[in-house]
């Protein structure tokens, strides 16, 4: 089996309130190996960019990780452990953004966000150009040149959203998290995104986050949240194509029909299935669900 790039735990991901503190997302323990592809899927507010900036060190003052056990294995055999890791690490760490317009610098052009890039990674500043476009032609732009001297105003939503790829295309790093990456693409750049990846960064693990059904059924493995709670994960092909959980059922259902537009509420902190209220199968057993497993596929679910 090939190396564990991340391995990660936590107990809970909570929030302090002005009266309270509510938990976001409950334990999660998973892990990435070279070269595999793993997914969140779930409704917005499900826990799964949280649980990506909590791998990074990202989270909003008021959140906390409990719990946390993070080990990354960069490119040399060093292993970076605990909350610090990204502070440690950063540079074997690439995030693409779920918005890209918001994550670039309105005052600054194409060219110099990939020249920063490219200057952290080391590049002869005589190669940048030539290397820059290079990039975003591997990102799905046909005329690069007529890019890279643009500010993110005079870019649609794709197109920054390409940029960001673009980006993240000129490290080597050890693992790659994307949040939302096709957003704003087309099917012909949804269909090559998770290909560039593979190309581009063959033995570097990568989380993805996403709400795209047909990028998901793409990966190795899927996680699949609801208000914070695991509630099925395993082999992509089994948990997409035979799923084991009602919650998992109908995220399918509603995903490939309509998109889920409706954002669950905060979570109660009781011990049934967080479907509950929204089942069509729901009963008196879901107050006291716990998990079933099959090999490496989990549920929960009755």
């Amino acid at each position: 089996m090939p190396d564990t790039v991340l391995s990660y735990h936590s107990d809970e991901i909570t929030a302090s309130l002005k009266s309270s503190v509510k938990t976001l997302v409950g334990a999660m323990d998973f892990s990435i190996h070279q070269g595999e592809k793993l997914a969140l899927i779930g409704e917005t507010g499900s826990g799964k960019t949280l649980t990506a900036l909590s791998i990074m060190g990202l989270l909003p003052q008021n959140v906390k990780c409990k719990g946390l056990d993070i080990k990354l294995q960069c490119k040399g055999g060093r292993t970076h452990l605990g909350e610090d890791v990204f502070k440690t690490a950063g540079s074997a760490i690439v995030y693409i953004p779920q918005n890209g317009l918001e994550s670039l610098n309105p005052h600054r052009k194409v060219r110099d966000h990939l020249f920063d890039t490219l200057r952290k990674n080391g590049c002869e500043k005589r190669l940048m150009l030539e290397k820059g476009l290079d990039m975003l032609k591997l990102a799905g732009f046909d005329k690069p040149e007529d890019i890279i001297g643009l500010y993110p105003f005079q870019l649609s939503g794709g197109m920054a959203q390409r940029v960001t790829i673009a980006l993240a295309m000129t490290g080597r790093e050890s693992l790659i998290i994307a949040d939302e990456p096709t957003n704003g693409l087309d099917k012909v750049g949804k269909d090559n995104f998770l290909k560039l990846l593979d190309s581009r960064f063959p033995e570097a693990g990568k989380l993805i986050i996403t709400h795209d059904m047909a990028v998901a059924d793409m990966t190795d493995k899927v996680i699949v949240l609801e208000s914070g709670i695991v509630m099925e994960q395993g082999p992509s092909n089994v948990v997409l194509n035979n799923p084991g959980c009602n919650y998992t059922r109908a995220l399918i259902d509603a995903l490939v029909r309509n998109g889920m537009k409706e954002t669950p509420r905060l979570r109660e902190s009781d011990s049934r299935c967080p479907f509950y209220s929204r089942c069509p199968k729901a009963c008196p057993s879901c107050f006291s669900v716990g998990y079933r497993k099959d090999g490496e596929h989990s549920w929960r679910c009755i």
